[in-house]
């Protein structure tokens, strides 16, 4: 029988760790350690795109490992995906703040609110796909 996944649990489960432990590094990271957002920012707060491409990246692959550990329904998952999201983003920008002596990082209540909406916008896409294709399975 054929595989239905694109990618088997443990290659998700690998690419969840690999990307949260990269978002905690780049956001503790000393600012220093970065070009000037001058010479590389394309307009004012581009790093808020970034933000929301780390924490799509990160909501999609945590639902896809929730979903092979457990077989909850669509809307649990989104659910624990969504509140673990969120308190992950919370807890990063407290690192941020808490290291601000030697990582010169600040809380940015705006940081936060694109990591949420990256995780709201990731579990709408990923339940408009899961309707289109007429499976929970999709990948």
């Amino acid at each position: 029988m054929k595989n239905k996944y694109l990618l088997n649990s443990h290659t998700y489960y690998i690419l969840f760790i690999v990307c949260t432990l990269s978002i905690i590094t780049l956001l503790l990271l000393p600012l220093s350690v970065f070009p000037s957002t001058s010479t590389i920012a394309l307009f004012k707060h581009s790093d808020k795109v970034v933000h929301f491409i780390m924490f799509f990246g990160e909501t999609w692959l945590l639902f896809r490992c929730i979903e092979f550990i457990k077989k909850y329904n669509f809307k649990k998952i989104g659910y624990i995906v969504f509140v673990s999201v969120f308190l992950f983003g919370f807890l990063t920008e407290i690192l941020q703040k808490i290291t601000y002596n030697t990582a010169k990082r600040t809380f940015s209540i705006w940081d936060l609110f694109f990591d949420t909406l990256a995780c709201v916008v990731a579990i709408v896409l990923i339940n408009i796909l899961a309707c289109k294709i007429k499976s929970r399975r999709f990948f």
